[in-house]
């Protein structure tokens, strides 16, 4: 334990420097970027939190689908959580909107309200009910977004509402990892206790180094860049990841704590 804390500590790249391995794990954008264009007016009003006019929607149109989508598939739930709005969010809540939605990068509510560090607007989710373990599309739970916020407390409101700790994202971090590289002492140690698995730091180097085999592989044999049954895109994308992390998981690994 010891070993790991003092690599949370030391050892690890800025975590504000962009990088192949924040793409993965947090996307570019926390927020949406507004285009009402795109929005419909039950929409409109959730991102600027106007809940009265929202309630008169629902009075004035009794079939009005809270539910609805905009063009990118985010519902007025999304944009509450987004921009924080604790009553709109109580709101559509309480009129018993769909809470587990995905938009266009399958994300939910709930995880854009931890990735967007609105708290609040977190925790009328997990106690409502919202599902703590759909993966979206860089492989990532609501966990991976609490930890990455460095958000010890929905860290550990999360694990006790069940959220699944070892779920590996398609940078193969587990929760874990992740606040390893974050160097989230107070995180690691928590976690710990809940029992993550340390071993995964050497799983974490096997499987870079695998992908960085396979790389050289390709590198050889440019003719056949998307093997059957390998996703088109995969290896190029993950391979900067490889290069820039496996230096790193060593480090994990082989070096001394602190005297």
């Amino acid at each position: 334990m010891k070993r790991l804390l003092a690599a949370a500590r030391k050892g690890v790249p800025d975590p504000e420097r962009p990088s192949a391995l924040s793409k993965l794990v947090y996307a570019k954008n926390d927020s949406y970027i507004v285009h009402f264009g795109d929005l419909g007016k039950i929409h409109k009003a959730a991102s600027l939190g106007q809940v009265r006019k929202l309630e008169s929607m629902t009075v004035t149109k009794k079939t009005i689908d809270l539910n609805k989508r905009d063009v990118k598939k985010r519902t007025a739930l999304h944009w509450a959580c987004v921009n924080g709005h604790v009553e709109v969010v109580t709101f559509l809540v309480d009129r018993k909107c769909q809470l587990d939605i995905l938009d266009g990068e399958s994300r939910t509510p709930l995880m854009k309200a931890l990735q967007c560090q609105r708290e609040a607007c977190a925790n009328i989710l997990i106690d409502s009910g919202a599902d703590l373990n759909v993966v979206d599309i860089y492989g990532n739970t609501a966990l991976h977004y609490a930890v990455y916020s460095e958000n010890l407390s929905m860290v550990a409101k999360l694990l006790s509402h069940g959220a699944v700790i070892e779920v590996q994202n398609k940078a193969s971090l587990t929760p874990f990892l992740l606040a390893i590289m974050k160097r989230s002492e107070r995180i690691v140690e928590f976690l710990l206790t809940k029992n993550a698995n340390a071993n995964a730091v050497n799983e974490f180097k096997r499987i870079h180094q695998q992908l960085l085999k396979h790389k050289q592989k390709l590198s050889k044999n440019p003719q056949n860049t998307n093997p059957e049954g390998t996703p088109a895109g995969t290896t190029d994308e993950a391979a900067p990841l490889a290069e820039r992390t496996l230096d790193m998981a060593e480090s994990l690994v082989e070096r001394p704590p602190d005297e």
